[in-house]
């Protein structure tokens, strides 16, 4: 606490006497004023005017013809996603169809066995009834092998449009005298 308070008085005492003693170092370095022999008049010339709505115009043009490609290309790119979308849909209810048509004949071939396995059947009447069961089921899936063979293929995803780069905007003419802004 103490130091704090003795580096402030310093830096306060120090502050003080640059600020109130005139040295002479600093008195050769004061520039002086130098007159303007030019004038100056603080307006835009009438052909920096001209040229600048002329590119303005320009700009307004590129800027309609770029919204345009870009809407186009966006409304493109959103319908082919829409049936990309559908497309999806109909395969994947298409797959889950022959999902359960292969579901339901292995379900019948099980029921199928276990019906003949009932009670107490024999060696050979269990056999034939698993050759069954096993034949059943491998029909089954070599027919839903055959249908997701069928199903036709998937257009790849549509990729998004390269959307050109958006005009610039032109610059208003600086006035003379003035610095541009960065």
């Amino acid at each position: 606490m103490i130091k704090n308070i003795q580096r402030t008085i310093v830096a306060g005492t120090i502050g003080a006497a640059l600020f109130l003693s005139p040295t002479v170092a600093f008195a050769d370095a004061t520039p002086t004023a130098t007159p303007l022999t030019t004038t100056v008049s603080g307006k835009v010339s009438p052909a920096d005017r001209a040229a600048y709505k002329a590119a303005l115009e320009a700009y307004r043009v590129a800027l309609k013809a770029w919204q345009g490609t870009r809407n186009a290309a966006m409304t493109a790119y959103k319908a082919s996603i829409v049936t990309y979308r559908s497309s999806i849909k109909s395969h994947q209810a298409s797959l889950k169809q022959i999902d359960a048509t292969f579901s339901t004949a292995v379900s019948a071939a099980r029921a199928a066995y276990a019906t003949a396995t009932a009670g107490s059947p024999t060696a050979a009447a269990r056999q034939v009834a698993l050759n069954t069961r096993v034949a059943a089921v491998a029909a089954a899936t070599d027919v839903r092998a055959a249908a997701i063979a069928a199903l036709p293929t998937l257009s790849p995803k549509p990729v998004a449009p390269v959307i050109p780069v958006k005009p610039v905007s032109p610059a208003k003419p600086a006035k003379p005298g003035s610095t541009p802004k960065p």
